[in-house]
């Protein structure tokens, strides 16, 4: 290849193009702002570099072109081998999480059994993996379920529930008491130094063997305690024994699978469609399944399958302690030496990968890819409905020729009663739905008389206006006007002064007509249609808000104005009647003792109030 060979515009990456090394390495991907946008591996930087630029509309396999067009800069780390290079990208990614790159959504979905590396050890279940001198199994598929066993386990073996720092010197210096947990004897008491520290380790390991599917060590050790206490006439000891080994046998029973293999395998499926994916993992330790964990992945970006099982196994396996003796995979990963020189270099021993194509181990895989299928359909289904824009909202949008759903529709309406006490009304709906909170009422104050044209006018101001200067205002995506061409051309008017580009349509009488601004002809909606439903729900729900605002407003004033024509009620007995009972109504149906509670009115005074508002 010509060494001024032109790969981008960009002259300093070119020449980083032209002079890359042939050894393997990790390669990072930098945008304008010198952020890492994506972080991979390679058996042979030059090749896999130069891939991105050379396949730039034919991305089927690798990344986007989006990827590449954001790329500015580039920068690599030469290493000795595959494997230094698997390990340090998972290293940089797991640092700086770049955008591109796959990433476990829900790596915290599943609890870890955490074992603490001290003389006494604690085991607990965690969520949290970054603790030091703690060792990590899992991750567990049943949260509740792992707590409830370990509980027994822990009670069985005397496995100590403190979080004390139990040591040589802690122990001797005698700053500790027994609990209560010694006294009922599920624990051993170490905290005054009453168990041996190689006993309590090796029970410690028999319980860790048991919950990774090992299950031989802890049952023969309960079945030798049972005989010796037998044995010894401690039939009291021997019981709780038997029952011990009774418990943990249904647990085991309720977790065989039909397998005789007794090796520990993890089985690994991937189900991807478009840019998400899932991924499910079944830990069987023993014949039995011990996990079934699942998870989503986010960055798939049109990679394959191969690819994002690999991502997923060295992410995966980044966050356990409990690796498999076999891993078997759904599809074949693209580079399956390193990955199992890598997983090997992990267990101690060695480490198989293959992928079954007959026979019972392949009917595991069949299941784990169906799992993984179905989950990720769910997960779709759940996002979409997350997202889901209503039938109405995207029949208005049809209907009315908007270049957008209206997702926020904002109602006016005006309500009077012969010119007097004037107020309006504006309600406002999210995706179809009532968004009370939204919900405006205005008392019109520069408008004698009825003029709905020029209320209208008033209250639209005030509602828009403020929508330059506080942020917190939403914008509608469109505003009805309950009222005909008069009412709308009043608010297009303030929308052309506040220079607002919103979409805004006035409703004649009969509903069935819609006027667009500067159309003398209405818009006819079909009475069928969904979006005809959803303005009939605003409308009505503006003109019940303001028909509600505007009785309260009225009640109040009936009642000032008749209260006033009564000798003895001044203003002060005027508000706490109408604080204390709120209309006429209530007030006229009380009788003389229940008025008289009220401070300041007598038997006399309250019968002439009585006679009044009866008449």
């Amino acid at each position: 290849m010509s060494r001024d060979f032109k790969y981008t515009e960009n002259e300093k990456l070119n020449f980083r193009l032209n002079n890359l090394p042939s050894n393997p390495g990790v390669y990072m991907y930098f945008d304008k702002k010198g952020n890492i946008i994506y972080i991979g591996k390679a058996k042979v930087l030059k090749n896999r570099i130069r891939s991105y630029f050379l396949n730039v509309g034919k991305h089927q396999q690798f990344k986007t072109e989006v990827l590449v067009r954001k790329i500015h800069n580039l920068e690599y780390i030469i290493t000795d081998n595959e494997l230094e290079a698997l390990v340090l990208e998972a290293n940089l990614i797991k640092k700086h999480k770049p955008k591109y790159n796959i990433d476990l959504k829900d790596d915290k979905s599943y609890p870890y059994l955490a074992v603490t590396k001290e003389l006494y050890p604690r085991l607990y279940i965690t969520r949290s993996i970054n603790k030091e001198n703690t060792k990590y199994y899992g991750p567990y598929t049943n949260v509740k379920a792992m707590r409830e066993l370990l509980s027994s386990l822990k009670k069985i073996a005397g496995i100590r529930n403190c979080d004390l720092n139990l040591t040589e010197n802690s122990i001797k210096s005698g700053n500790y008491k027994l609990c209560l947990d010694y006294h009922i004897k599920i624990c051993s008491g170490p905290c005054k130094g009453l168990d041996d520290p190689e006993l309590y380790r090796k029970r410690v390991k028999e319980v860790i063997s048991f919950l990774t599917g090992n299950d031989k060590e802890l049952m023969n050790s309960l079945k030798k305690k049972m005989i010796e206490a037998s044995d010894q006439l401690n039939f009291e000891l021997a019981a709780l024994c038997r029952d011990q080994i009774k418990t943990l046998e249904n647990y085991l029973e309720k977790q065989k699978v039909e397998s005789a293999d007794q090796t520990a395998t993890d089985y690994v499926a991937v189900a991807c469609e478009d840019n998400d994916a899932c991924c499910v993992v079944f830990k069987v330790r023993n014949g039995r399944m011990i996990a079934r964990n699942h998870y989503f992945l986010d960055g798939v970006y049109q990679k394959n399958i191969s690819e994002i099982l690999e991502e997923f196994v060295s992410l995966y396996y980044q966050k356990t302690s409990d690796y498999p003796e076999l891993l078997l995979s759904s599809t074949e990963v693209e580079e399956p030496e390193t990955i199992v020189e890598w997983l090997s270099k992990l267990k101690g021993k060695k480490v198989y990968l293959k992928t079954p194509q007959i026979g019972e181990k392949n009917r595991m895989i069949f299941l784990a890819v169906k799992n993984a299928e179905q989950l990720l359909n769910d997960m779709k289904l759940e996002k979409l409905k997350k997202d889901y824009t209503p039938r109405s909202i995207l029949s208005l949008k049809r209907d009315l020729n908007l270049e957008k759903a209206p997702e926020i529709i904002e109602c006016f309406d005006i309500s009077h009663f012969a010119g007097r006490q004037t107020v309006a009304s504006m309600v406002c709906f999210k995706n179809a739905k009532p968004f009370k909170a939204g919900y405006r009422k205005f008392n019109i104050k520069t408008v004698e008389g009825i003029d709905d044209f020029a209320s209208m006018e008033e209250v639209v101001r005030r509602r828009y206006v403020k929508l330059e200067t506080e942020e917190s205002l939403h914008t509608p995506d469109l505003v009805i006007i309950d009222g005909g061409k008069g009412q709308l051309s009043r608010a297009k008017k303030v929308f052309d002064e506040l220079k607002l580009d919103i979409p805004v349509i006035g409703l004649a009488k009969r509903l069935e007509e819609v006027f667009f601004p500067g159309d003398s002809e209405p818009v006819m909606l079909p009475r069928t249609s969904s979006s005809l439903k959803l303005i009939q729900q605003l409308r009505d729900e503006a003109h019940r808000f303001a028909i509600t605002f505007h009785r309260s407003k009225r009640e109040k004033a009936q009642i000032h104005s008749i209260l006033d024509e009564i000798n003895g009620i001044g203003e002060k007995k005027r508000e706490t009647l109408i604080k204390e009972f709120g209309s006429i109504e209530i007030i006229k149906n009380l009788t003389v003792e229940e008025l008289t509670k009220i401070k300041g009115i007598n038997e006399s005074l309250a019968t002439i109030i009585l006679e009044k508002l009866k008449k």
